[in-house]
């Protein structure tokens, strides 16, 4: 991506890491597995988990906050989280219940096993409007939809947009996605709209590659 902020994949689902002479930051931290992604990454630019000061968690699904309590464990991080969020990470568990079929359950029980979350208690609350001191000034964004309290995360300096889950990168084009995983499609819908106000960039999403210099399409409500 840049110098100061690079993509760390972890199977299927993306991390960022933010690269400052104060420390380093991580948004979100992937799977049971991610840690040691994060570690390889890390490794390979001569640094370690331990200079890690904060992560940023954009929403509580398993495949977000399955590493958390591993990283931050290793690294002593300050955590940062919507309340709905960090409500869901201290029981352990998503901050919705997915609308599983009777066909599909059987899937849903599987990716449970095969993603486990450890409770984690200990983040700090962020809110709209908050602005940390990241990248010259990084804004919360409220972007529910996918979850009722996701975040997402916009640095102006560098017109970069750190979306989540709230918008994905299918096949490279940038789309909200309705689905079993899905709180709520119309309050997703004007998350991204607010987004696509932003005209950011850069948008790194959740799952798939970073998108550059393409407006984001205003998806239509159903």
């Amino acid at each position: 991506m840049t110098p100061q902020i690079q993509q760390i994949a972890d199977t299927f689902v993306n991390m960022y890491l933010i690269i400052e002479p104060e420390g380093l930051s991580l948004v979100d931290a992937g799977t049971p597995g991610g840690p040691k992604a994060v570690a390889r990454a890390l490794a390979r630019r001569g640094r370690r988990l331990s200079e890690i000061r904060n992560i940023l968690i954009t929403h509580a699904d398993p495949d977000h906050i399955g590493g958390l309590a591993e990283l931050q464990a290793a690294s002593g991080a300050a955590v940062y989280a919507d309340a709905i969020e960090a409500a869901a990470m201290a029981r352990g568990e998503a901050s919705r219940e997915p609308k599983i079929s009777p066909a599909l359950a059987p899937l849903f029980g599987l990716m449970q096993l095969m993603m486990p979350i450890t409770p984690f208690a200990n983040a700090q609350i962020i809110r709209p409007g908050d602005e940390l001191p990241i990248l010259g000034g990084l804004q919360v964004l409220a972007t529910p939809g996918h979850t009722p309290g996701h975040r997402s995360f916009y640095a102006p300096q560098y017109g970069l947009l750190i979306a989540g889950d709230s918008l994905m990168a299918m096949g490279g084009r940038l789309r909200f996605v309705d689905g079993p995983f899905t709180w709520d499609y119309a309050a997703g819908c004007e998350s991204v709209r607010q987004q696509a106000a932003l005209a950011p960039r850069m948008i790194c999403c959740g799952h798939g590659p970073v998108i550059r210099d393409t407006p984001i399409p205003l998806p239509a409500l159903s």
